[in-house]
């Protein structure tokens, strides 16, 4: 029988704190990601659920069937080439009675009278039946179609139209029409920046490439809508690097002129040229004659333009002679202060109520260009006299009417400084869009 020796034990050494803690990490990661799997785990046979599809029958909501009752507004503008037959189909109004009505009522012949741009406001039934029409007439009237019990009526009243301040400015590369109407500046308001500095300013002739403009002017508006624009407040025209700039101010209300921001007068004792918007076809020279073909001396300057473009007074006086002759068709003769006089030839036409006698003031319409008498085409043949002479007028220097006194032109300086802020405003703005 053999013995089992038994050794002793070798006595362990102590382990450190860190070891111990590390240990019983180890050890105790695995036992916890074990029991943490064995824990979802599912036991036993899954129960079988039984699903019973129901079907029930659902009684669908009633549908109610309503007609507004509110009338609706509608609002078309005007385009070119518009009739109103047009537009009222537009506005959705589906109403004969209400069209016969425009068609036959003498009072609803300005709605006839179609302008684009403007607005056709209609108020109607869901149907389509006229209750109201609104529109602008032509003179500036408030018209209003409206629906009676038995009829159609129409009233008419002055538009309450709004006063206020239009700013525009443009550079010049072909032709100053062609800049104002790249910025939508009205004809109107072009016209009168023309007569504005046609005394310092040759437009027929010394336009540049480059020369800009800046207009202050007045607008009337209803609903927003522009409806007439009134007159220049303040205007710059750089020509060819000189600036020149007017400002218009009445001295008491209703009576004004415009003046340069140092209180001097624009206005020349003559106009420059008396036809709006023409050159010059033959000056004051001696020319070839295009009717009696010969050389002979030109006293006058013509005017080549359409017929019927209007004619100005050159100057404040009285028409001393209007009647026709055989060489120059229609013609008047206007006196005027000292020993000046004008004549106009060639007239299609005087402007209505016109004779001799009658006071008219510079820039009055006083006719219409054409081509009667000894004439080829249509052009106002002008003549310049000194004590009965012809003289040339372009080589005349003409005095200026005057000046603001020391008086006005401390009431004129602030109100021209609020007006040339915003002409310089408007420089700043043009010349950034031009670079």
């Amino acid at each position: 029988m053999f013995e089992q020796q038994i050794l002793p034990e070798k006595p362990s050494r102590p382990q450190p704190a860190s070891r111990r803690v590390w240990l019983a990490a180890a050890v105790a990661l695995p036992l916890m990601v074990t029991f943490g799997a064995y824990g979802v785990a599912e036991f036993g046979p899954r129960e079988a659920v039984a699903v019973t599809p129901v079907t029930e029958a659902l009684t669908p909501p009633e549908l109610i069937s309503r007609v507004a009752t509110t009338p609706f507004w509608r609002e078309e503008v005007i385009r070119s080439g518009d009739t109103l037959s047009a537009l009222i189909v537009r506005l959705g109004i589906d109403d004969e009675a209400a069209s016969a009505f425009i068609r036959s009522d003498a009072s609803a012949r300005p709605l006839y009278e179609l302008r684009a741009g403007r607005v056709l406001r209609a108020q109607t039934t869901a149907e389509g039946k006229l209750l109201q029409l609104r529109y602008m007439a032509a003179d500036s009237t408030q018209l209003q179609l409206l629906a009676t019990s038995e009829d159609f009526v129409v009233k008419q009243a002055p538009a309450a139209l709004t006063r206020e301040t239009a700013f525009k400015a443009g550079t010049i590369t072909s032709s100053l029409f062609g800049a104002t109407d790249r910025v939508e500046l009205p004809d109107e308001v072009t016209r009168q920046l023309i007569e504005i500095f046609e005394g310092e300013i040759d437009f027929h002739r010394k336009l540049k490439k480059g020369d800009r403009f800046g207009v202050v002017f007045e607008t009337y508006t209803l609903d927003g809508q522009v409806i007439k624009t009134g007159r220049i407040l303040a205007a710059e025209f750089v020509n060819g690097g000189r600036k020149l700039q007017a400002v218009w101010y009445e001295s008491q209300p209703g009576e004004g002129a415009y003046f340069s921001l140092k209180g001097e007068s624009l206005k020349k004792s003559f106009l420059q040229t008396p036809v709006e918007f023409s050159r010059i076809s033959s000056g004051f020279a001696t020319r070839f004659h295009p009717v009696l073909h010969t050389w002979k001396q030109h006293k006058g300057i013509d005017y080549a333009a359409p017929t019927g473009t209007r004619i100005r007074a050159a100057s404040d006086g009285i028409v001393t002679h209007a009647a026709y002759s055989s060489t120059y068709g229609n013609v008047l003769e206007i006196k005027h202060q000292g020993v000046y006089s004008t004549l106009y030839a060639h007239l299609n036409r005087f402007a209505p109520g016109l004779k001799a006698g009658q006071r008219v003031r510079q820039g009055d319409i006083i006719g219409f260009v054409g081509t009667t008498g000894r004439s080829t085409g249509p052009h106002l043949h002008y003549e310049f006299k000194i004590s009965g002479n012809q003289v040339d007028p372009t080589k005349l220097d003409l005095p200026r009417n005057q000046s603001l006194d020391v008086r006005e032109f401390a009431r004129f300086r602030p109100h021209a400084e609020q007006l040339n802020a915003q002409l310089n405003l408007l420089a700043r703005v043009e010349l950034a869009r031009a670079d």
